[in-house]
């Protein structure tokens, strides 16, 4: 008979699994028993913990948003660090996760294929993820800039920001082929994160939102 301990050693393994399957293929493409097969665990584990495919991805998403949120500890942190480190700060620890991301976690992939493609759960992802992130980094941009937190230009630079990052460091393959050396020379000193900072920066400051 399994120990409270080997319950949550198999959960986390089903959950683990599913992430890298749901990343690659999607909430449709992937079947109970992969997942099972993935993890290395009988069918009725799976059914034991999740009961259902769909609360199983639920779980996953929210596994998924817990790894890749920035901590309230965290978040205390950088309060109290000048907003234009910590907004840099941010951006830099950002590109380092999202370029290490696809060969060791499927959590940024699997929540920008959520946003592609939205389940059930996309509206608890947004209320419990999304949405508090996005305040927190939209604050420190309105205080850099001395602008409210939801003015259209601040939330416009902090998601110019996203997409920034994101560009940076998922379509490494796009960079190589149109900049040769690029992508080098983008990670060599963070001058990527420095210059998306400055962006950001100028991109909320401007005086009219005309």
């Amino acid at each position: 008979m399994g120990t409270p301990k080997d319950s949550l050693i198999t959960r986390a393994k089903i959950i683990e699994a599913a992430g890298w399957l749901f990343k690659d293929t999607g909430y449709k493409g992937v079947t109970v028993r992969d997942i099972a097969k993935t993890a290395n665990v009988h069918l009725g584990a799976l059914n034991y913990h999740f009961r259902t495919k769909e609360a199983l991805y639920r779980e996953v998403l929210l596994e998924a948003c817990k790894r890749s949120s920035v901590t309230i500890q965290e978040q205390e942190e950088l309060m109290q660090l000048d907003p234009k480190d910590a907004l840099y700060q941010i951006i830099r620890e950002s590109l380092k996760y999202l370029i290490d991301q696809n060969s060791t976690h499927w959590q940024n992939v699997l929540l920008t294929r959520e946003c592609w493609e939205p389940s059930p759960a996309f509206s608890e992802i947004v209320s419990v993820y999304f949405k508090p992130q996005s305040e927190f980094v939209a604050r420190i941009i309105g205080k850099i800039v001395g602008k409210p937190y939801d003015s259209h230009l601040v939330k416009f630079a902090e998601i110019s920001m996203l997409g920034l990052i994101e560009t940076c460091g998922s379509y490494r393959n796009y960079i190589d082929a149109v900049s040769p050396g690029l992508l080098t020379f983008g990670v060599k000193d963070d001058w990527f994160a420095k210059k998306i900072t400055h962006l950001v920066i100028e991109a909320a400051g401007q005086v009219s939102e005309n």
